[in-house]
């Protein structure tokens, strides 16, 4: 998919929603101050308010007036025993799964990720983007992350299939919960034209942190649904 340069106000506000996501800022958390976005991105006030105000209409953020900015209770976050693979939801619904992998390469773990992995700051993981349709229509944007070293064979052909399966069946890994992150956001131009959505259509997207039985995590996963058409299922027992 063709990256597109987003405005300078674009990449605070989704800087910040991701930090917020993956709980590096939780409920209560004050944000930095407008002073110290402008230092670290090197923009003017106006920006930074421009991101912040969207935030705030979205209910993620809420101002105090000479306290700060602090981040509101209105993300779901729960631990989630089975999560349903979008391959076998997709065929007990009577349609036909398909995965088309847009990015599969290996890059340097991300500062903010190596911890949630479980891996060292220095190592490789892949970093993996799958469109999810079912009978030909995208219901799920992908972007995986996950380690290398601890899963080497990763692959095209696993990708245009069940990753799930690949790790319960091919490595007889157990998959045994996943922390879920989810909120709701406004498309960016890019999931607008994917999913065929207008800008003011909201949406779901999740973080996916997948852990196995032996306490190793699977992969951190952020899914951005194309909700009027799909919503997020599982099954809690």
């Amino acid at each position: 998919m063709e990256k597109k340069r987003l405005a300078q106000y674009k990449v605070i506000e989704q800087d910040l929603r991701e930090s917020i996501m993956i709980g590096h800022y939780k409920t209560g958390d004050m944000i930095p101050t407008e002073a110290e976005l402008m230092a670290g991105y090197g923009v003017s006030r106006v920006t930074v308010r421009k991101a912040l105000d969207t935030l705030v209409a979205q209910d993620m953020l809420q101002r105090v007036a000479g306290a700060g900015t602090f981040v509101k209770n209105t993300i779901v976050k729960e631990k989630v025993p089975i999560l349903r693979g979008f391959t076998d939801e997709i065929t007990e619904m009577g349609m036909t799964p398909k995965s088309k992998v847009v990015t599969f390469e290996v890059v340097k773990a991300p500062d903010s990720l190596y911890r949630i992995l479980g891996i060292d700051k220095e190592e490789m993981v892949y970093h993996i983007q799958r469109i999810r349709y079912a009978d030909d229509v995208p219901f799920v944007l992908e972007t995986t992350h996950m380690s290398v070293r601890l899963y080497p064979d990763m692959s095209l052909k696993i990708l245009n299939g069940s990753k799930y399966h690949y790790v319960e069946d091919t490595l007889g890994l157990k998959i045994k919960y996943s922390q879920h992150t989810v909120t709701p956001i406004l498309p960016s131009r890019d999931v607008m034209e994917l999913f065929g959505l207008s800008a003011q259509q909201p949406i779901v997207k999740a973080a996916n942190t997948t852990f196995l039985e032996n306490g190793q995590v699977l992969d951190y996963t952020e899914l951005t649904y194309n909700s009027p058409k799909y919503q997020l299922r599982y099954i809690k027992q």
